[in-house]
């Protein structure tokens, strides 16, 4: 059972990444399923969507001060910097950097989008702004570079940890981001007063399809390319 979700998510991590040894971080003998810098944003994607749905229980769903705003730009730019600047074999950069700048994309774009998801699920949602306070931008920073910490260890009892996490985070990012877009529909919006709700089951089958049906589909078109590159 085990090695057929192994198999599972090896095949997820090869429709999302190049999974090129030499970049992916190893945990003695467990290589993540896939590299260093998408190792980083999917985990830092998911770790920071849990971490905003547990600290903005009250329903905020108004974009961040525009200092957070700014600083989660900057997150992001940072690894398409840092991989456009790699790529171009401008500056040589390692797997530590990756993760790292990987990690903050992830959040960056998890702060941009959880007020969307928020103000589209909630009956009622808050105009209020997340990280209106900034305590919670400490606290957010605190796990960003706890995980991050973790994660450059490389720890080797933690290798089945991270690789099962490393692929939960890749199908949850697909996951919350097609159902933040199915909330906009107006039929699915706005439904409930809390997040455990029923009217969460519809949306999330729908969202969990479309996933499926898109990490299938590139599963497919890769192995079609690389075979057809094979010959």
């Amino acid at each position: 059972m085990i090695l057929k979700i192994s198999q599972l998510i090896n095949d997820i991590g090869f429709s999302v990444c190049h999974q090129i040894p030499q970049r992916t971080l190893l945990f003695g003998k467990i290589y993540m399923p896939v590299c260093s810098r998408c190792t980083g944003i999917y985990i830092g994607f998911f770790v920071s969507i849990i971490f905003l749905l547990l600290a903005f229980r009250k329903k905020e769903s108004d974009l961040p001060p525009i200092y957070i705003i700014a600083g989660a730009a900057t997150f992001i730019l940072s690894a398409v910097i840092d991989g456009g600047l790699s790529y171009f074999m401008i500056y040589s950069t390692n797997n530590a950097v990756r993760l790292i700048t990987g990690y903050l994309f992830g959040a960056g774009i998890a702060i941009m989008l959880y007020p969307v998801f928020s103000y589209q699920y909630y009956s009622s949602p808050q105009s209020k702004k997340i990280f209106d306070n900034f305590k919670y931008f400490i606290y957010f920073i605190v796990v960003a570079v706890f995980f991050m910490v973790i994660l450059l260890l490389q720890l080797p009892p933690l290798g089945k940890f991270f690789y099962f996490l490393n692929g939960i985070a890749i199908v949850f990012t697909f996951l919350f981001a097609n159902l933040t877009l199915i909330l906009l529909v107006p039929f699915f919006a706005q439904k409930t007063q809390r997040l455990l709700s029923r009217h969460i089951i519809v949306p999330v089958v729908i969202a969990l399809a479309i996933t499926t049906i898109e990490l299938y589909a590139v599963f497919r078109i890769r192995s079609a390319l690389i075979s057809s590159l094979a010959k």
